[in-house]
């Protein structure tokens, strides 16, 4: 069987000495030419571990999923300075190299269309969560008794329980307009953009997450998307409000429209 970790555009045949990675059980990848600069990398994986039957039992585990997940994005990641690499779906899985060949051929159309749409680029994700408990100790810090007789511990101790409600409705939608507003800003320094709301809304109460995003972003341009965030993140004034960014990796993000 032939396992399909991505299609590369290139003028020359892709190098493959120092590709490091791989799902379990695979043998090393390996180049398709599928003619017009088009090159799969593939491999070869035994149909016990790899057929239909054996990946639907292994999908219900996450280990499983995850070993093999990180073997295909490290073979992926390999590409990334090619002209354009187009990852391929986790288990795309062909009965042998021909039928993989002649898919990519069929699908050419689309491919190059995603092709033109992603060449020079590499994604980068961007994350940025509340931490309630962080918000809190800012709130705690803030209204820290000066005094100890009675009447002003008393006056204080009412206003850091006000304060304490305001950062679970208040300042929970500061920070939430703050998230949309550093997506709309950096999208400008990209050549596309998506956020995964739906993630958003599946966060845990307590380190809620207020951003899940991808940008497309041209590789010559990564250092100035990294600075703009930088620059715009100084600007969060919310407590609370924790920045990640990652990458770059290939664009999973951006295959589909």
């Amino acid at each position: 069987m032939t396992y399909l970790y991505c299609v590369v555009r290139s003028d020359r045949r892709p190098v493959l000495r120092r590709v490091s990675g791989g799902v379990p059980g695979a043998s090393p990848p390996r180049v398709l030419d599928a003619g017009g600069g088009l090159w799969l990398i593939a491999a070869d994986v035994p149909e016990a571990e790899y057929g239909e039957a054996a990946i639907t039992r292994g999908l219900k585990h996450l280990d499983w999923v995850s070993k093999r997940a990180m073997g295909h994005e490290a073979v992926v990641e390999h590409f990334l300075r090619a002209r354009a690499v187009v990852p391929m779906q986790l288990f795309t899985i062909f009965t042998a190299d021909d039928r993989a060949i002649e898919h990519v051929r069929r699908d050419r159309r689309r491919i190059e269309g995603i092709v033109k749409r992603i060449g020079g680029h590499v994604e980068w994700g961007l994350r940025l969560t509340w931490d309630e408990q962080a918000a809190r100790a800012s709130v705690e810090k803030a209204h820290r008794p000066g005094r100890r007789d009675g009447a002003a511990t008393g006056v204080e101790y009412l206003a850091r329980k006000r304060d304490m409600l305001e950062v679970n409705r208040a300042r929970l939608a500061e920070a939430q307009a703050a998230a949309s507003g550093l997506y709309r800003d950096l999208s400008a320094h990209a050549s596309e953009a998506r956020r995964r709301t739906s993630t958003e809304r599946q966060s845990a109460p307590g380190s809620r997450l207020l951003l899940d995003a991808a940008y497309l972003v041209p590789a010559r341009r990564a250092a100035a998307f990294r600075r703009a965030l930088r620059q715009r993140a100084r600007k969060l004034e919310v407590p609370g409000v924790v920045v990640s960014l990652t990458g770059p990796w290939p664009p999973y993000n951006f295959i589909s429209r």
